[in-house]
């Protein structure tokens, strides 16, 4: 491969990135438009590049090209309720192979974690158990080991992100499914972990629409 194309590969990966980055922290919003010469200019590449970055930002669902220009996605009530379905399947395989894989210090590492972030809620604080429910979900993917499946989880996962979707069920709801999953777990008992975590996504679905439409 000559270095112009790797370089060229290089520079489509690095405008992927960036651009998902401001779609994923709330600097894009879903329904704003992109400028390609600003955008071009921010980041600075030619055309050529950041082109093929939105080709790839659009199938992997950040963004919208028509006619009218380039746009941060907008999902659909229908929309959302299939990434969700897709979601929780794959997120139930994960934690099918994290309850085969993870040793006893990790499951321990997450208990830990919801036992000192729930008393914080019911004082009022919400942040702690956001950001328990995140790692847990992020420290199973990581001991499935399964690279296909991060990814594709990943991909999904993102549009709680780019919507803020945050913590759409209260933690006194959730509290208890985290634990009998790592108490699934902890036990082995892999059947079981993947049909707690299919619930626990599931259980979220009715309330997508409510939330992405505020």
């Amino acid at each position: 491969m000559s270095n112009q194309a790797t370089n060229g590969s290089f520079l489509e990966k690095k405008v992927y990135e960036d651009i998902r980055m401001m779609i994923t922290n709330g600097e894009l919003k879903p329904g704003d438009k992109i400028i390609q010469d600003q955008m071009a200019n921010r980041l600075g590449v030619s055309r050529t590049p950041l082109r093929r970055a939105f080709s790839e930002l659009e199938r992997d669902y950040y963004l919208e090209i028509t006619a009218q220009g380039v746009f941060v996605n907008q999902f659909s009530t229908e929309f959302l309720t299939s990434i969700w379905e897709v979601r929780a399947v794959l997120e139930g395989l994960a934690c099918r192979l994290s309850a085969e894989r993870m040793d006893d210090a990790t499951v321990l590492y997450l208990r830990t974690l919801f036992a000192n972030a729930y008393p914080k809620f019911e004082e009022g604080n919400y942040d702690p158990y956001h950001k328990a429910d995140r790692i847990f979900h992020t420290t199973l993917l990581e001991e499935a080991k399964n690279p296909v499946l991060k990814r594709n989880i990943e991909n999904t996962q993102v549009l709680s992100i780019a919507l803020d979707l945050g913590i759409l069920r209260s933690p006194e709801e959730t509290y208890q499914e985290h634990m009998d999953i790592l108490d699934a777990i902890e036990v082995k008992d892999s059947e079981r972990a993947e049909k707690l975590m299919l619930e626990h996504i599931r259980k979220t679905t009715p309330l997508l629409a409510e939330k992405a439409d505020k």
